[in-house]
């Protein structure tokens, strides 16, 4: 018997009718009838008991549904698992850690997806911590994060760098300054990214190891409000200093220790054999490098 048969007696079991039973299945009531004869032929009984209202199982139709139940559960498990496969191979989901989109460029993952059409490319952006999490549970198949992930399961290849400086406004006492160390900043009033940026939390934790608590008056998700809030004179900021930042009546000054915003391309070990993956990485490398 056809392994498409099961599906097809299920559907007629549940429905109680032939004819709705031939509309969820796209075919014809006749030929759906004569299927459904053919099984019982095959087993030599009758599995519904047919009359005006519908069909209705007999004790042996019972029976046979739940074998059909169990027939069916057996023969998704290896087509799943394929077709996982073959997804896995021919698709790829790209996390961005919240940020790493202005600096990343963008031209070079839409040359990825012209050069490679049969792979499907999604992608999303996540906070630090939730893009490695997503890494971790394989929700994610490629992820960009900010800094080093010391994960024994994680692959990781650097792949941008972008320096952190302190954004200060014409007019300000540091605005002169070649290099501005914590200690110069204990007082100021600073703007920070907020709590979705890896950033706001090494500072935060780097400044607490100087022996203080940082003045922070404003927190954004967007680097042009950063930007603004410090053009206004509200506080001096903190913020990776984007390559096509182009600054007016601010100074980009480097903090000391040369603090950069390191972003690793991620993913899992397990996934080395993943088509897809190789492909986007190998491609990074001879882009970026």
């Amino acid at each position: 018997m056809d392994t498409k048969h099961f599906e097809y007696f299920r559907v007629v079991y549940e429905e109680k009718s032939i004819h709705a039973a031939a509309r969820k299945l796209f075919i014809s009531p006749q030929g759906l009838g004569r299927i459904i004869q053919n099984i019982e032929n095959e087993f030599g009984t009758s599995f519904f008991t047919r009359t005006k209202n519908g069909v209705f199982p007999t004790e042996e139709g019972i029976l046979f549904y739940e074998q059909c139940v169990r027939t069916s559960q057996e023969l998704d498990v290896p087509h799943l698992r394929i077709r996982q496969m073959e997804e896995r191979n021919h698709s790829i989901r790209i996390g961005f850690a919240t940020g790493t989109l202005q600096l990343f460029p963008l031209e070079v993952l839409f040359r990825f997806i012209e050069e490679n059409p049969k792979i499907q490319v999604n992608w999303c952006e996540y906070h630090n911590p939730e893009l490695i999490s997503k890494i971790l549970e394989s929700e994610v198949d490629y992820g960009f994060i900010v800094g080093n992930a010391p994960r024994d399961r994680l692959v990781q290849h650097l792949r941008c760098v972008c320096p952190v400086v302190l954004l200060v406004y014409k007019g300000h006492p540091l605005y002169h300054e070649k290099i501005v160390s914590l200690d110069m900043l204990k007082e100021e009033k600073l703007i920070l990214m907020n709590e979705m940026f890896q950033i706001y939390h090494d500072f935060l934790r780097a400044c607490r190891l100087h022996g203080f608590e940082p003045r922070v008056i404003a927190k954004t998700m967007d680097g042009a409000t950063l930007y603004r809030l410090c053009t206004a004179g509200l506080g001096v900021a903190v913020s990776p200093h984007f390559p096509d930042q182009n600054l007016q009546n601010v100074r980009a000054i480097p903090l000391v220790g040369d603090y950069n915003w390191e972003i690793y391309g991620t993913w899992l070990k397990e996934q080395e054999s993943n088509e897809s993956i190789r492909l986007l990485d190998n491609f990074l490398k001879n882009e970026l490098t």
